[in-house]
């Protein structure tokens, strides 16, 4: 029989060893991030090759809305031979204009516009009064019912248009037409060629759209390949680590790794995408008039989700161009484009969208037609499309600020982290889609990463043979992925990232342990410096310098006496500042740039290494 103590010890062994068999399983990084892969990336390009087949499909006028070539024109009597003034589709009101209208045996073809929307169509209505459609409200009663039917083309920003056709009843108590769509298309067709259509009895397509189309469709499969590659290689060398990974941050890095345009692309490149995206938002606001029900929420949310793309790549051109200083750029980018508010903008605008929509067909566009006749459909159009999408932009853009506000304030008790200096966001810059509020930390003044969003956005550390840190990152290209893309951008002082020379990292990396972040290290040493992303020329001039230090006494090397000599004593100081006068005549160009990084890089040893001190004591650990 044991003793009680030697009972206790065995109960111990055995309670720890119960504790582990019971703990749960770790969650294979890999598998999730291709589970995230499947339900952010491929359902979505599913639904747009599902919509892009649908409109590639050819379609056929009904026979009833077909004129023939020999009948003549009629303006006489419009009001009373062809009353409808409104349609009412997809839970919206849309205004229509007659221009004129055709006799035939069967009954009149009224040709219509909507003029600030480049719509061109036609419909036939019955002399018969018929039971009410569904979306017909119940003061109209079926006395007031007569039956509808019609198709319009929308004009797009290229040379097509797309096509829609419906079925429904007219209204004569509130002159409203209530359709349900039938049919969907494209035709080669914009402009003046639409006013004056009038159908034909063959089948109807777009070589354009289906050319633009497919080349949308096979860069949204470059993309998403691209991030498959990603999301595999990063979620096996978590797995080989045995780190974990949060589902939050597996979203954050997939959406990352599925940005549209590679992190060395040129605003030419930025364009062109830019020029996709805005087709795409062509679809969607057709499409706004072509769905019912469930599918006209979610062409809401997409609309949205498309403007949303627009606004990251305007501003992403913006931030490359380098026209925005750091304190502005780091506000509007933790303003607009953040993960916290990203939808809720876009499903807010779902749920009032109808509304506006109606509010803007019943506004003083609705008589409009004189402005599109002198200035043509075409170009009155975009003014008509731009109202809609920038004002659904701007409500899209209030509620983002409000939200990101409000947030910030809840979680960090202080706007001041909207503005406030991180050299995480100035070492990576451009290459950084979003940002995410939630993600960093705001202690003594100071804004951090944490280590869980360092992980969500691909961040990881190379430790050198001397025991310096290098902050390294994966390199996005356009179409391939490189197993030498992996990049360090910057050298970790404390808990701060300073800029460093972009090269290779060619040794064996892991995670960071600690919150990085706060001001650059020459930020806490030249107050009038403002971090600018680094460039590549900079950074050559700035190791010629280098060349001129070590030639003083090899600074950069440490450890001998020459160098002990430069950093303590104030004869040193005099050198390197003297060295700083003769490299400035030689580089007056960028000579700013060069004096501030240098002379915080040779600042005394007892303020870069209390600064740094300070920096680690005071950061508590994630």
């Amino acid at each position: 029989m044991l003793s009680p103590k030697k009972r206790s010890k065995v109960h111990t062994v055995l309670t720890a060893s119960t504790v582990r068999q019971n703990q749960p399983p770790r969650v294979n990084v890999e598998r999730m991030l291709l589970g995230v892969w499947l339900c952010v990336g491929m359902l979505p390009l599913l639904l747009q090759m599902k919509s892009y087949w649908k409109f590639m499909t050819p379609h056929k006028l009904t026979e009833a809305v077909v004129v023939p070539a020999g009948a003549a024109r009629e303006t006489a009597n419009m009001a009373e031979f062809c009353p409808v003034e409104g349609l009412f589709i997809a839970s919206a009101w849309w205004n229509i204009a007659i221009t004129h209208y055709y006799s035939m045996q069967h009954g009149r073809i009224c040709h219509f516009v909507v003029p600030q929307y480049n719509i061109h169509g036609s419909y036939i209505l019955g002399h018969e009064r018929v039971a009410p459609s569904s979306t017909t409200p119940s003061s109209c009663t079926q006395e007031d019912n007569f039956s509808f039917e019609h198709y319009f083309y929308h004009g797009s920003i290229s040379y097509y248009a797309f096509y829609e056709e419906g079925v429904g009843t007219y209204c004569a108590k509130d002159k409203t037409a209530y359709v349900r769509i039938r049919g969907l298309g494209t035709f080669d067709s914009n402009g003046d060629a639409l006013a004056t259509d009038r159908g034909s009895d063959g089948y109807r397509w777009s070589y354009w759209y289906g050319l633009l189309g497919l080349a949308w469709m096979i860069y949204r499969v470059v993309l998403l390949r691209r991030s498959f590659v990603l999301s595999k290689r990063y979620g096996r060398a978590y797995d080989r680590m045995g780190e974990t990974l949060s589902r939050k941050a597996a979203v954050v890095y997939m959406q990352e790794s599925m940005r549209l345009s590679p992190h060395n692309a040129s605003n030419c490149c930025r364009v062109v995408v830019l020029y996709l995206l805005l087709e795409g938002v062509m679809s969607d606001l057709f499409l706004l008039i072509a769905q019912d029900g469930v599918f006209a929420k979610t062409q809401y949310i997409s609309l949205g989700y498309n403007l949303s793309g627009v606004l990251s790549m305007v501003f992403e051109m913006l931030e490359s161009s380098k026209w925005l200083h750091e304190k502005p750029r780091l506000l509007l980018k933790r303003l607009l484009f953040s993960y916290e508010t990203c939808l809720v903008g876009e499903l807010l605008s779902a749920a009032v969208m109808n509304h506006y929509l109606t509010w803007i067909n019943r506004s003083h566009l609705r008589e409009s037609k004189p402005t599109a006749l002198a200035v043509s459909y075409y170009v009155w159009s975009l003014v008509g499309h731009g109202v809609l999408v920038f004002g659904l932009a701007a409500f899209i853009i209030s509620v983002r600020v409000i939200l990101a506000s409000v947030y910030i304030v809840w979680m960090h008790r202080s706007l001041k982290v909207l503005t406030a200096p991180c050299s995480v966001d100035t070492i990576l810059g451009v290459r950084s889609k979003m940002v995410m509020l939630g993600g960093y930390a705001w202690q003594n003044h100071q804004l951090f990463y944490r280590t869980e969003t360092l992980k969500a956005f691909g961040v990881m550390k190379l430790i050198e043979e001397d025991g310096a840190e290098y902050f390294a990152f994966r390199r996005i290209r356009l179409i391939n992925v490189r197993r030498d893309d992996l990049l360090v951008i910057g050298r970790v002082v404390g808990n701060a990232v300073e800029p460093c020379v972009e090269r290779q990292c060619m040794n064996p990396v892991t995670l960071f342990d600690r919150r990085l972040g706060g001001p650059l290290m020459s930020e806490l040493h030249c107050q009038e410096f403002t971090p600018q992303r680094v460039s590549q020329n900079q950074l050559h001039d700035w190791n010629l310098n280098a060349i001129a230090f070590q030639a003083a006494g090899d600074f950069y090397d440490g450890g001998n006496a020459a160098t002990l000599i430069l950093e303590k004593t104030y004869i040193g100081r005099m050198i390197v500042f003297l060295l700083f006068a003769a490299c400035k005549r030689g580089n007056s160009q960028k000579r700013s740039d060069l004096e501030t990084f240098h002379i915080s890089n040779l600042a005394s040893d007892r303020g870069r290494h209390a600064t740094a001190s300070l920096q680690t004591k005071d950061v508590a650990q994630d």
